[in-house]
């Protein structure tokens, strides 16, 4: 009997320590594992701003330069601003013809003149996997935008007169924002919003002149506000800092 019992324990006793055994194995492996991904991740974000340009907003007549900050583990800031051209890319007006009863034309050339726009948003990073300026997004952006252009009558008959188009837009992006390498980032967005703008365009206006048996010219002042649904889209380049 006593031999069954000091067998019995050393049975046990090699139980347990294989059980114990086992069990800080896995627990090893999974630590290893954890402590990878999270150095993998600090690698990632090491940085603390990032400095950016957004090419494709040269379509919208925008020659577009950004920085985003760390606010906090989670969160950054977001600023935009740089000149506006109204005669490039979407942007571009039609020139204009007018034409009175002597057969005589006016033709009105619409030119490009700077502008500037600002804009200002608030980062939201969510994902576990991708701290402040990695990965998944969501930011509410506001911006406002000024576009001039120029008018001048090809005829001569008439001093250059300016329009322009004001927009204060407010919309909701979501993105996500890849590094390439320790300081090279991409950053590709899209979101929707509302816009409202306010235009001021120009034509010429020709009125006869009973007394002069000629015609009078002058500019046409036409004013246009409004409310649009608004679609945003866009990728940026850009250079991290620590």
């Amino acid at each position: 009997m006593k031999k069954i019992l000091v067998s019995f324990g050393i049975v046990c006793f090699a139980f347990n320590m294989f059980g114990q055994d086992e069990k800080v194995i896995i627990i090893d492996k999974g630590t290893y594992k954890k402590a990878q991904k999270e150095e993998k991740e600090r690698k990632l974000v090491g940085n603390t701003s990032v400095i950016k340009f957004s090419p494709l907003q040269m379509i919208a007549g925008e020659i577009n330069f950004g920085f985003e900050r760390k606010v906090d583990e989670m969160s950054s800031v977001e600023f935009e601003f740089g000149p506006t051209l109204s005669n490039i890319g979407m942007s571009v007006s039609g020139n204009h013809y007018y034409y009175d009863p002597f057969g005589s034309y006016s033709y009105a050339v619409q030119t490009s003149k700077p502008g500037f726009f600002l804009s200002a948003g608030y980062r939201f990073y969510p994902m576990d996997n991708g701290r402040v300026l990695n990965g998944f997004y969501i930011s509410p952006v506001f911006k406002y935008r000024l576009m001039n252009n120029g008018y001048s009558d090809y005829s001569g008959n008439l001093p250059d007169s300016k329009g322009s188009e004001n927009d204060f837009n407010f919309s909701f992006n979501f993105g996500y924002q890849a590094w390439l390498s320790n300081h090279f980032s991409m950053d590709f967005f899209g979101g929707i919003g509302l816009a409202y703008e306010s235009y001021i365009t120009r034509n010429i206006n020709s009125v006869y002149n009973s007394t002069t048996g000629l015609y009078d010219y002058s500019w046409n002042r036409n004013t246009y506000d409004g409310v649009r649904f608004l679609i945003t889209g866009g990728v940026k380049v850009g250079i991290g800092k620590k």
